[in-house]
């Protein structure tokens, strides 16, 4: 077995047993379980559905195709876009200063290991753990929808697989960024602070500030102020003229106003990785729109290349920071 298997074995055996690893694992599936749950009402309410509605997400948009199923994955994405940025910066915040701290890299080095080997192994044994996570997350949903009496229609395992593909390169962003703070700072209960900052920036703050910047540059929403109209009804061979109101514009210049405060969220929140993500994760149950059923995959990821193309750059930049600093850092 090689230093980096070696190495990554023992960061995922460290991984899946300290307490905020558990503790996160356990909310997580907790609210999964609420989540299912609840969904079951709107099931019963409505019966076994499956249309087409237009949804915003983080200022990510577009029509999605909402089964009782893609329904559950839909929000289980949501929560992970919370949990497992969380759950994956606290993984790599503490990785390399901890052990600086405490004076094992040194013993660890000391053996004949290079140090690429030891930031590769360590990054793999936490990606390890965030996978395991991610299975476990998919599995505790299908089995919780099925004993709740969910119908399985509209389950599509490519979906689901490519959706799996993307929740886990959002996770590894943060696990990116973990891992950089971590070699920048040297103590590890700041790192653990600075990274839960980062998490809330980009999850929660820059959103939010996004949208009032986008409110901001677009304007005010539109008053629509009702047109009276004089219309002519012709009632047993009689002529009438009735007074009222129209309002046939309104609807179209509102959506007119949405449309161009959304494409403003979106340039705005072209650095934060939980647009992008929610932009692929509806891609991934992307409608058709007229047609009650998903757009073909392979329609709808040829639209998601650049959101994808994206996460990639913001996984491998803060990586290569945290790479090069380790290597050229005193260890002393």
């Amino acid at each position: 077995m090689s230093a980096i298997q070696n190495i990554a074995s023992k960061e995922l055996y460290l991984a899946v047993k300290t307490k905020r690893f558990i503790i996160l694992l356990s909310v997580y599936l907790i609210f999964l379980a609420l989540s299912v749950y609840f969904t079951r009402f709107d099931v019963t309410a409505e019966g076994s559905y499956g249309y087409t509605v237009h949804r915003t997400i983080m200022g990510a948009s577009g029509v999605i195709y909402e089964t009782p199923i893609s329904s559950i994955f839909i929000n289980n994405s949501m929560l992970w876009m919370f949990f497992g940025s969380l759950l994956g910066i606290l993984l790599g915040a503490d990785s390399i200063n901890r052990e600086l701290q405490e004076g094992t890299v040194k013993v660890l080095l000391g053996h004949p290991v290079y140090r690429d080997e030891v930031i590769n192994g360590k990054f793999l044994g936490n990606a390890l753990a965030l996978l395991l996570v991610i299975l476990v997350g998919f599995i505790f949903t299908i089995a919780t929808a099925l004993i709740f009496g969910i119908p399985m229609e509209g389950l599509s395992l490519a979906r689901l697989f490519i959706l799996s593909i993307f929740i886990f390169l959002y996770t590894l962003v943060f696990l990116s960024l973990g891992t950089m703070v971590s070699t920048l700072i040297r103590s590890p209960e700041t790192s653990i602070l600075v990274s839960i900052g980062l998490v809330i920036f980009f999850v929660i703050v820059y959103p939010i500030l996004a949208g009032s910047l986008a409110n901001s540059i677009v304007g005010e929403p539109p008053e629509c102020h009702a047109v009276t109209v004089v219309r002519q009804v012709e009632t047993n061979g009689q002529i009438i003229e009735s007074i009222g109101p129209s309002n046939d514009n309104c609807a179209e210049i509102y959506e007119e106003w949405r449309e161009k405060v959304t494409v403003w969220e979106r340039r705005i929140n072209i650095l934060n990785p939980a647009m992008h993500f929610a932009q692929l994760m509806i891609y991934t149950f992307a409608g058709e729109e007229g047609y009650d059923d998903y757009l073909p995959l392979s329609d709808s990821l040829g639209y998601a290349i650049n959101n994808l193309a994206i996460l990639i750059i913001e996984l491998l930049f803060p990586f290569s920071i945290a790479y090069v600093r380790f290597l050229t850092r005193d260890l002393r």
